[in-house]
């Protein structure tokens, strides 16, 4: 993933400036500063929620060209405070329904 010159907007005034850095394949990252950095609209600007200009590129592929479906399901954001899921356990690890309990079951057990 990458950021080219990233200018991100929020009503109307720019909240974070001339963005550029890079982010390899299977490279974690943690994305630190004060409130009010503007730590909360990159992932803003990452998921289309905010107003961009520069070029945001994920896998080879500008994310403006991504349908916003597609962008938004494949992307996780692991938030600083922990949050109390509703429902149950299986509807938290696939909300769409998407994989057999089977695959969930293995998963879970590849990464205990």
């Amino acid at each position: 993933m990458s950021f080219k010159n990233v200018f991100i907007s929020y009503n109307g005034r720019i909240v974070a400036k001339d963005l550029c850095f890079e982010i390899k394949p299977q490279e974690k990252v943690a994305i630190v500063g004060r409130t009010g950095a503007g730590k909360s609209f990159i992932v803003q600007g990452l998921l289309r929620l905010a107003d961009t200009s520069g070029e945001i590129w994920v896998d080879g592929a500008n994310i403006k060209t991504i349908s916003l479906k597609a962008l938004r399901s494949s992307i996780t954001i692991i938030p600083q405070d922990p949050t109390l899921f509703s429902g149950t356990l299986r509807f938290n690890l696939d909300p769409h329904g998407l994989y057999s309990d089977d695959l969930l079951w293995n998963t879970l057990a590849d990464v205990s």
